[in-house]
């Protein structure tokens, strides 16, 4: 879980949330990004992000550095292996799976998808939610109370099934948690999954840009694991120095204000996540980080604080080496990564971002690199997984 909220919180101290404002992009974007920002905005709780940059904090008041050039490290870098790449393929091959009809038997096993109809009643009235027709269901999923998916094995093509089964106390529910409850289930028909073979029609399938054969899929594969372990790299060794560099220095207690950005700017990243995935932020947080709402907020609290106690020492590096983000950078910069960002012209982005936020994003990034360029990094070789 730490490592998950540290990583969200980077996001947010490197100005990367700013993804995610609306800006001048299609319509379908612009469709999607409403309905989101929308339901973000209906979530009890979210409030404004707080406005402090570095130039309005004193930090000579909090921060007094220790060593932080010559830092010594021992670095794990990730190689991408002929095991991790195989792994990596026949998970896309699972994950487009396909259903085929099962033909030669017409009784439902464990691993088919039976296609039914299904209506669940509570004291003999129909309940909200309980009633569908033609829906595929795994069995063996888990994707309905226990003892539904259970109950229709063995169970014919055409056959209808009483299911008396009883609501989980934990369910969402009130009315249905702990609740006696009858499905009546018409097995329509039965499927199987059916896993791609790996060939140039299933690449083909993928409509990858420039990608049609099995070899140019290997190699795509490949540059994306070693992308990823690349980025993993970069983030661990900035975490290992950053952590260095703030034991060897003293730093106070941050601005109420600076601790209170990096905790509504993780929130705000969270809730907007939850929204796209159309939960509440509870659920999203129960999934992501497998702990109970109240927790989660103590783990923001106490990373929030230590975030912005990582910013003023970045800050504070900053000035000491003179390390600054000049305008023609940072419209370098934007030019650079507006398009990937969803806009459609540098202009646009400016218009809709804090540009101060994000030239403080940058110096930030400029420190990053600064501690890694002066570090002594030993590499030891260690795979993805």
């Amino acid at each position: 879980m730490k490592n998950k909220l540290m990583k969200l919180l980077l996001l947010g101290m490197t100005g990367m949330f700013l993804a995610a404002c609306s800006g001048d992009k299609n319509d379908t974007q612009k469709e999607e990004s409403t309905q989101v920002e929308e339901s973000v905005s209906a979530e009890e709780g979210t409030e404004e992000i707080p406005t402090i940059y570095f130039e309005d904090i004193a930090v000579d008041d909090y921060v007094t550095l220790g060593e932080y050039k010559g830092l010594e490290v021992i670095q794990n870098k990730a190689e991408v292996t002929e095991e991790e790449l195989e792994s990596f393929i026949q998970y896309s091959l699972s994950s487009h799976k396909h259903t085929e009809p099962v033909t030669d038997r017409d009784v439902v096993e464990n691993g088919d998808v039976a296609n039914i109809d299904y209506e669940g009643k509570k004291d003999g009235v129909a309940f909200e939610g309980g009633t569908a027709a033609g829906y595929d269901l795994e069995i063996g999923s888990g994707s309905f109370i226990p003892g539904f998916e259970e109950g229709l094995v063995g169970a014919k093509v055409g056959e209808i099934v009483d299911l008396n089964l009883t609501f989980p106390d934990n369910y969402p529910s009130e009315e249905l948690a702990g609740q006696e409850v009858v499905f009546t289930v018409t097995v329509n028909s039965i499927s199987a999954y059916v896993t791609h073979e790996l060939n140039d029609e299933f690449v083909q399938e993928l409509a990858i840009e420039g990608v049609t054969t099995v070899d140019q899929f290997r190699e795509y594969a490949r540059e994306g694991l070693q992308a990823e372990a690349d980025s993993n790299y970069h983030y661990n060794l900035q975490m290992q120095l950053i952590s260095l560099a703030m034991q060897n220095a003293q730093i106070k207690e941050p601005p109420t204000e600076l601790v209170e950005k990096y905790k509504k700017v993780t929130t705000s990243q969270l809730e907007y996540q939850a929204a796209m995935y159309g939960v509440d932020i509870e659920t999203f947080v129960q999934g992501y980080f497998g702990v109970d709402l109240p927790t989660y907020e103590k783990e923001i609290e106490a990373g929030a604080l230590e975030t912005a106690k990582q910013a003023l020492l970045c800050y504070k590096i900053a000035l000491e080496e003179n390390l600054q983000v000049t305008e023609e950078e940072m419209n370098t910069k934007i030019e650079e990564s507006y398009a990937a960002m969803g806009y459609t012209s540098a202009d646009s982005f400016k218009e809709m971002v804090d540009l101060k936020e994000y030239k403080d994003s940058m110096l930030l990034d400029k420190v990053f690199n600064f501690l890694i360029e002066n570090a002594k990094v030993t590499e030891q070789v260690e795979s993805l997984q």
